[in-house]
């Protein structure tokens, strides 16, 4: 019996039960319980992100959901969704991607992004051909909160990406990692996107997108939960 009642309280601590979410791009299942983020609440974030930083390309998410209705929203534990239409990648360009430092594409920007994230940090992408994910670990030192965890997973698809970030505050990430995780391999991208790979990706890069830049927008969407508590001071 005990190793029943283990079993179970495993099982509702990471979100087991999946309630599936379908927007054009994408189908999410995220844990029963959980709710999505009014699209206005994002569109005021992308202002305040603009604001903050009028200079700088900000990243515009499309989605997002979070363990328990708001306000207030963008509550931890929470997931954004971005659709990001760069162009395709190669199987080579994905294969290649774990060589670009994003931590060195935040320095670059310098004073654009720099003393916003000075206390944050990437860990190296991974790709995982098999579940065609490309994997990125971040942290970050927020205001208020104290230290935030993330993990975001990059799905390659025909005309682009499909970016999905979760974060939660750090002494309560491991206990989210395992939801992330069937949140971002569990992520269904419409029939019109999905990544088909091609003979001609062997043949090596062809440019058709400008991996720089797209490594920088990609370090900022990974970074984003300190914005998140820029925005929060702000409402309240």
């Amino acid at each position: 019996m005990r190793q029943w009642l283990v079993l179970l309280a495993a099982l509702a601590s990471t979100g087991a039960l999946a309630t599936p979410i379908s927007k054009p791009e994408v189908t999410v299942d995220v844990p029963d319980g959980w709710v999505e983020v009014p699209p206005e609440v994002l569109q005021a974030f992308h202002a305040e992100l603009k604001r903050q930083a009028p200079l700088a390309q900000v990243p515009k998410y499309d989605y997002a959901f979070q363990e328990a209705a708001g306000p207030p929203w963008l509550n931890y534990p929470y997931v954004l969704v971005k659709v990001t239409p760069t162009g395709r990648p190669t199987e080579h360009d994905l294969e290649t991607l774990p060589s670009i430092d994003l931590n060195a594409k935040v320095r670059e920007r310098g004073d654009d992004w720099g003393k916003i994230m000075k206390d944050s940090s990437l860990g190296q992408m991974r790709y995982d051909k098999s579940a065609n994910v490309v994997w990125i670990s971040s942290k970050s030192n927020v205001a208020t909160i104290g230290p935030v965890t993330g993990i975001s997973g990059v799905i390659p698809t025909e005309q682009g990406f499909v970016e999905l970030h979760g974060y939660a505050k750090e002494s309560d990430f491991p206990q989210y990692l395992p939801t992330f995780q069937r949140i971002i391999t569990g992520a269904r991208v419409a029939p019109h996107l999905l990544y088909r790979p091609r003979w001609t990706d062997k043949l090596g890069p062809f440019a058709r997108f400008d991996f720089k830049q797209w490594g920088f927008a990609l370090a900022v969407g990974a970074l984003i939960a300190i914005f998140v508590s820029i925005y929060r001071r702000r409402q309240n």
